[in-house]
């Protein structure tokens, strides 16, 4: 279950300012198809679109933006035409009704649905334009009016004009959109494939050097075992052979580390991922494996924002690893949830667990190298207990950042990770 929160934001409050001024300069571009004062604005065209690619944006809101700055906009546009301010404030007055109406119906039909797709976008937006457009003209020109001639039948015809104009015109952009995805989808498959088999390189010298272990391992037991009936330059021998074998496997190691640093590094410096698709990856990983041991926990995620991750290999460690900690403090069913947000200095991320807790004792020790809580009394097996060791240190030496935990015996845990804000 993943929640996104709306919140009125300064970024959404400028998105709607904007929205606002671009539908008050297309309003310019109009179509006058009945014989008295009406017309019918073209960038109603462009308002479904809006909504459909930004599902934060507020219909309600973001019409009463565009009914204020738009009624701003025609009367100082309209001093001119209409002789004073005032008679073009009441000249355009009647707009309003369209743009309330149609945000309203908008969010009834569209924003408050939990399914949005192009087939609720296309009757959502055909209901709103019609309905916006009759309330604006019976506002003009009375119910009467409205009832006479074909006014309805050209106001729907208008109304499903720009509802399937606006729908093809979504279509198409998800098509290009996905065509630049298959292309980002297939650099990145290639740029993996290259990380892989520059990987397997490393790790096939890293095996050979097993076997150098191995030898310097039997020549220390063969010192061991022929210690008294060896003199003492024969000690000394063996003994430098050993050091000069370990100084090798160290070099060795040393060199593959260096390696499969440089090809991870060189792989994340042109890889950027966004925030809700790596926590989207996160989740999928472990519901599938909750789903394949039958394990009744839930994992809900909540992300109040989002951002562009550099580091997402170090990130998802994080997460993956805290993530894990707190599902293997469940022993039957339970809750997980990750929250993210953003404060004026850092990025949060706020991992909690509904499980057995920890004791005050231990919190001091959990972050030390092979402690860990996890035990099996029934197979006499523990975790690593390197899983938060990994975390600290990625968080304090790599991010600058800091991590906390709170906990008690039987009310769960919470782990709070923070991260400078231009650090990720």
């Amino acid at each position: 279950m993943q929640t996104y929160k709306y919140n009125l934001n300064s970024i959404q409050e400028r998105k709607m300012l904007l929205i606002a001024l671009v539908d008050a300069i297309l309003a310019g571009f109009y179509l006058k198809i009945f014989p008295f004062d009406y017309t019918i604005n073209l960038a109603v065209v462009v308002l479904p679109i809006y909504y459909f690619l930004d599902r934060r944006l507020h219909p309600v809101l973001t019409g009463i933006h565009i009914a204020a700055i738009g009624l701003v906009f025609r009367t100082l546009a309209g001093f001119y035409y209409y002789g004073s301010f005032i008679n073009a404030f009441w000249a355009d007055f009647n707009f309003l009704f369209f743009d309330l109406t149609y945000g309203i119906v908008f969010t009834l039909l569209f924003y408050n649905k939990k399914a949005k797709t192009q087939y609720t976008l296309f009757f959502a937006a055909l209901a709103s334009d019609f309905l916006g457009n009759a309330a604006e003209f019976t506002t003009r020109f009375g119910f009467g009016e409205y009832l006479s001639g074909d006014v309805m039948a050209t106001l729907l015809a208008v109304a499903l004009i720009r509802a399937t104009v606006a729908v093809l015109l979504i279509a198409a952009i998800q098509y290009y959109n996905s065509f630049l995805r298959k292309e980002e989808h297939d650099l990145r498959y290639q740029k993996q494939i290259d990380m892989i088999s520059e990987l397997k390189g490393e790790i096939f010298f890293l095996k050979n050097n097993m076997a150098h272990v191995e030898q310097v391992m039997d020549e220390a037991f063969s010192l061991y075992r022929e210690y008294e009936d060896l003199d003492c330059n024969s000690r000394k021998y063996k003994a430098l052979s050993i050091a000069k074998n370990v100084h090798e496997v160290k070099k060795n190691y040393f060199r593959a580390v260096e390696g499969i640093d440089e090809i991870i590094t060189s792989g994340q410096t042109e890889m950027v991922f966004d925030l809700r698709e790596i926590v989207k990856m996160l989740q999928m990983t472990f519901e599938r494996w909750l789903d394949r041991e039958h394990i009744p926990i839930s994992l809900k995620v909540s992300l109040q924002g989002t951002v562009q991750v550099k580091t997402h290999s170090m990130l998802m460690s994080i997460l993956k690893n805290l993530v894990a900690n707190a599902l293997e403090s469940i022993r039957a069913d339970g809750e997980v949830s990750l929250l993210y947000y953003a404060n004026e200095s850092h990025h949060v991320f706020v991992v909690k667990d509904s499980g057995e807790g920890i004791a005050q004792g231990q919190l001091d020790y959990i972050f030390n190298p092979g402690y860990s809580t996890k035990y099996d009394a029934d197979s006499g097996d523990s975790n690593r207990g390197v899983g938060l060791t990994i975390v600290k240190d990625i968080v304090e030496n790599f991010y600058c950042g800091q991590i906390s935990v709170s906990a008690a015996p039987t009310s769960g845990s919470q782990f709070e990770v923070k991260i400078p804000l231009d650090k990720l």
